[in-house]
């Protein structure tokens, strides 16, 4: 079962320097936003993970050093 948060959607700004921005937009409240930064990939997704949560199972990343079955490669060449 995923992970029950309170937000509507995310918003993620990538920076020159390899940082990001994540916004996480509450569903009913602005005033409970929350907004904070990240200095890599890793970290961006280590975030998202820790505030939305993940579906049934093992986290993605997991499952992927798991090789569970339909689990997607690492994209090539970063971003």
């Amino acid at each position: 079962m995923a992970k029950k948060h309170e937000y509507s959607h995310t918003t993620v700004h990538h920076h020159h320097d390899g940082s990001h921005t994540i916004h996480h937009h509450h569903r009913e409240d602005p005033k409970k936003d929350m907004e904070h930064a990240v200095m890599d990939h890793d970290s961006m997704m280590d975030s998202m993970q820790q505030h939305l949560g993940g579906g049934a199972g093992e986290p993605a990343a997991e499952a992927m050093e798991a090789g569970a079955p339909g689990a997607a490669p690492p994209p090539a060449g970063g971003m």
